[in-house]
């Protein structure tokens, strides 16, 4: 455990029993002033992440055990979720990803790309072979160019290899789809090879 984790889990026992008035003005403030002490965005996303997951559990933990008419505990843990996310997403507002300079697709190959995308969908549908959440998956690929070749080739094995399981599609299909869209890149030629 590292001292961002540690940091949260201590937290989490406080953030909620301070002794103040549970409400969005008060878990805010305590919030902030404590996640604040960390100087790393990262480190103050990783704390406020694993200060929700625990929140989560606790109401998850709380809810099979409680038959308390009106009890506000499942309340005050939705509240202290809703602050969490709000900080969240402020921090995340100010981070704009860009890859390398080297990573980057040029216009050209996202066009490429777009189009390739496209084909996939019209031969899988030719063939029968897709249901709408594979069209899906495929058609939102297009909306991630931004993040660079690598990471994005690292998206579309993800995906094709999430639909091969979820969906039961071919390895050889998958397969064909990733050698047409990887074709002039230089993405892993051995994926799904095992």
């Amino acid at each position: 455990m590292n001292i961002v984790e540690k940091e949260a889990k201590e937290f989490s026992r406080e953030f909620y029993n301070s002794g103040d008035r549970i409400t969005l003005e008060n878990l805010t403030s305590s919030l902030t002033s404590k996640y604040f002490m960390f100087k790393r965005e990262r480190d103050q996303l990783d704390f406020l992440k694993i200060l929700r997951q625990n929140s989560l559990l606790e109401k998850e933990n709380h809810l099979k055990e409680c038959n308390q008419k009106g009890c506000k505990f499942p309340e005050d843990r939705d509240l202290g979720v809703f602050a969490i996310d709000q900080e969240i997403d402020e921090i995340n507002s100010y981070f704009k990803f860009e890859p390398n300079k080297d990573d980057a697709f040029t216009p050209e190959e996202e066009s490429n790309l777009h189009s390739k995308l496209n084909e996939v969908i019209e031969h899988l549908s030719t063939l029968k072979v897709g249901q709408e959440v594979i069209f899906e998956e495929i058609e939102s690929l297009k909306n991630h160019f931004n993040l660079g070749k690598k990471t994005w080739f690292q998206l579309l094995k993800g995906k094709l290899g999430e639909v091969m399981i979820e969906q039961a599609l071919e390895k050889t299909v998958v397969q064909e789809i990733f050698s047409k869209l990887s074709e002039g890149f230089k993405a892993s030629k051995h994926f799904l090879n095992s």
